[in-house]
């Protein structure tokens, strides 16, 4: 794994994310990590782009894609593009749980950073789960 992606509809919120994990007292594991933190736009997406391109492009650059719940209303959703496309060598999609819990709730916010680094620091045992929910 080569670094993060911020899913568009949660860019803000990752962004806050990432500057939590960077700073103390989660700064060594980032550090340790050596991760790209990484947007659309850096990597050739459009914001429209669709669910499938968005995990090809994860799985091509190896980056871990980072988003809310999405759910499966349609059969070009990123749960539907997960079923058909996972592999047992393909890196999960880590899903904050309550993108609400997150925003309001500063406890929250550092427990969703401290999963989120512990599930990076072990990500290739989460490679073939397809999507993992954080907390």
């Amino acid at each position: 794994m080569k670094g993060i992606l911020a899913d568009a509809n949660i860019q803000d919120q990752v962004d806050a994310l990432v500057r939590r994990m960077q700073a103390e007292p989660w700064a060594l594991f980032w550090s340790h990590l050596q991760l790209k933190y990484e947007h659309f736009e850096d990597i050739g997406l459009t914001q429209s782009a669709s669910d499938l391109l968005i995990w090809q492009a994860c799985q091509r650059d190896e980056l871990v894609l980072i988003t809310d719940n999405r759910n499966l209303d349609s059969p070009e959703s990123l749960e539907m593009v997960i079923r058909e496309q996972c592999k047992p060598d393909s890196l999960p999609v880590l899903t904050i749980s309550s993108m609400p819990r997150f925003r309001e709730s500063r406890e929250d916010a550092e427990q969703v950073a401290e999963k989120m680094l512990e599930a990076l620091m072990r990500i290739d045992s989460l490679r073939g789960t397809g999507r993992y929910y954080v907390p």
